[in-house]
């Protein structure tokens, strides 16, 4: 890593990272379900389950990744690792255009759902600049108004902003079962439902797609929303985005990965099937700034109440998804900034808060231009082509990456793996990548203008790069990067607490047969002095002396055989209380606490029996050796 005088802060934990992930994704529902409806129809929740191979192959893929490389910038780093500097500005630049684009598209879709409480939004402006004047809905001015109000929470701190997150989340969260429960009881028709399948793509022609004439009008709008579908599962990779800031990486980025896949998926498939049954796919069609919000109106007696705290639900998720996006640029630019790949201005902290304030501002300003047109379909289109391109990119680098870095220790493994001549393969990332390519195949055939301004994106990216390069006198192959960024994650901090004066080999054996040797081990015994309130012990000081000394000596021993086995090490005595243990294991910021024992423990609580007053995100692990007894 490069030397810096500020650094990012792990201040994000386990709810903060899922929040990231949810809130990006989870938002999705709130706005694809009426727009991918438009254009397939009754086959809506077909299109969502064909777009959601991409969606879990690649969350996977990142689960991964993110807890191998725990850097701000996430695929950026992994494209630097497999590839070079070429390959990681192209993931990095394509994930700054879906995070621009996911700036301007959920604010305008937050800014829809407050349109439902004040339909007066929907009217038109004329804004006049000088130079020249357009037209745009309230709703455009408002979702600006709403991108300003979140670049200053972005500039306060990444704690606030993640804390921001997670509370709103907890709430959709929430409103979304109760929605499903609701609805699906008392407004819910099985049989509307089946009869929506008798329509497969919206019959109309529409304005946004590009029809190719190889099949029939309905077919190709199906294709399309197929692709749109896609939007209501981009955003996994926030996680990652913010894997510098996460305490814990190796053992929380996996876990919010997985559960993120799992609970979008599960809102994003019932929410599709609930609308068709209770709207019918036209109503949803005519219901795309506020689909949500139209279900729950329709349930009996408290529907119509429920609809606008619903409406203000979903505007606040999605004002959180923008959020994300916000927080997700600026750690994508410091990064691919911080890495030599643009202009070092963007990595730049502030002193106090240590944020990445000029990416924050610049490229928050860009989305918030975005939304200022108030023009989500335009937005939607775009937003899938920097996404897939990003994901394309990532899959293939964790191909890569399982012949790069062999030897480097992998926390979490993607599943369903293969050897083929001798080198280790995932199947989920080969699926991942074929299913990522073929998607985007169809959003450069079927959307234009994404197809037309993605590519501007791209090919303005590259002269960049290039510019950047001959001035900084690089060469355009050379890879810069690599020499800054550490082939691995760092060691996990794990405290082993060894009853004093027990077998040097036996603790030895527990260790090596039980623990990796990517746990920095730090060896500690507590000589427990006696309380005076208990009856009296017969022990002087020369005797404590004398027992620390022999402690020392067997730990000391225990450490030279785990660093001949590829351990870090590193011993400790204590004298004291077991206070005195508590205290030393938070003092030196431990990870993990090992505890060793020859009896079963009576576990009270999360915590376990001996260390009931740690406090933050310490994982005690229990190893039972019967031997010790």
């Amino acid at each position: 890593m490069p030397e810096e005088s500020e650094k990012l802060r792990r201040e994000i934990g386990f709810l903060g990272a899922f929040s990231m992930g949810f809130a990006d994704v989870g938002a999705d529902v709130f706005l694809a379900i009426g727009i991918v409806t438009l254009y397939a129809a009754g086959y809506a929740p077909f299109s969502f389950l064909i777009a959601s191979i991409c969606y879990i192959t690649t969350g996977l893929v990142y689960a991964e990744l993110a807890s191998l490389y725990p850097y701000a910038g996430g695929g950026q780093v992994y494209g630097m690792r497999a590839g070079g500097d070429i390959l990681g500005f192209l993931v990095g630049w394509a994930i700054l255009l879906d995070y621009v684009l996911d700036i301007g598209l959920f604010s305008i879709a937050s800014a829809g759902y407050l349109a439902f409480i004040f339909p007066e939004l929907h009217d038109y402006i004329t804004i006049n600049l000088g130079v020249f004047e357009f037209t745009t809905p309230y709703i455009g001015v408002t979702a600006f108004i709403m991108v300003l109000f979140l670049i200053g929470i972005n500039l306060i701190g990444i704690k606030e902003s993640s804390k921001f997150n997670e509370l709103l989340v907890i709430v959709t969260v929430f409103t979304e079962v109760s929605i499903l429960i609701l609805a699906f009881l008392f407004a819910f028709s099985p049989e509307r439902f089946i009869e929506q399948l008798n329509f497969l793509g919206n019959p109309d022609h529409q304005e946004h797609v590009f029809y190719t004439g190889l099949w029939d009008i309905q077919t190709e709008n199906f294709i399309y929303g197929i692709t749109l579908a896609m939007s209501s599962f981009i955003g996994i990779e926030s996680i990652a985005q913010a894997a510098e800031e996460t305490r814990n990486p190796w053992k929380y980025l996996p876990r919010s990965f997985k559960y993120s896949i799992i609970t979008v998926l599960v809102f994003t498939l019932s929410f599709s099937i609930l609308g068709l049954g209770v709207l019918g796919w036209e109503g949803l069609a005519n219901s795309i700034y506020n689909p949500i919000a139209q279900i729950t109106s329709r349930i009996p007696v408290i529907g119509r109440y429920m609809a606008l705290a619903v409406a203000f639900v979903a505007f606040s998720i999605t004002l959180v998804s923008t959020n994300t996006g916000v927080i997700g640029v600026s750690r994508v630019t410091y990064s691919m900034s911080r890495f030599k790949l643009i202009p070092a201005v963007f990595s730049r902290l502030h002193k106090k808060r240590a944020v990445p304030y000029v990416s924050i501002i610049f490229f928050g300003l860009i989305g918030g231009s975005l939304a200022l047109t108030g023009n989500l379909e335009m937005v939607a289109g775009l937003y899938n082509f920097g996404a897939l391109l990003s994901y394309i990119l990532v899959n293939y680098s964790h191909i890569r990456l399982r012949q790069v870095d062999i030897e480097s220790y992998r926390p979490w493994k993607t599943p369903i793996n293969i050897q083929f001549r001798g080198k280790e393969i995932s199947i989920v990332a080969v699926i991942g990548l074929i299913a990522t390519a073929s998607l985007f195949t169809l959003v450069v055939i079927y959307h234009p203008m994404g197809r037309l301004l993605g590519t501007l994106w791209v090919v303005a990216g590259f002269i960049l790069f290039l510019s950047y390069r001959v001035y900084k006198g690089w060469g355009i192959t050379e890879s810069i990067s690599v020499k800054i960024l550490k082939p691995t994650i760092t060691k996990i901090k794990t405290i082993v607490v060894v009853p004093p004066l027990v077998k040097p080999e036996l603790v030895y054996r527990a260790i090596y047969y039980n623990l990796e040797d990517i746990h920095d081990i730090h060896l500690v015994s507590l000589i427990e002095l006696p309380k005076r309130f208990r009856e009296p012990v017969h022990i002087s000081w020369a005797e404590i002396i004398s027992m620390k000394r022999d402690v020392e000596e067997n730990l000391g021993y225990i450490c030279e055989r785990l660093r001949k086995s590829g351990f870090t090490c590193k011993s400790h005595v204590i004298v004291g209380s077991s206070d005195s243990l508590t205290n030393y294991i938070e003092g030196v910021n431990a990870d993990t606490v090992v505890l060793i024992s020859g009896k079963k423990p009576r576990i009270k609580g999360k915590k376990g029996f001996i260390l009931n007053d740690l406090k933050g995100d310490i994982r005690i692990i229990y190893l039972f050796m019967p031997e010790f007894g």
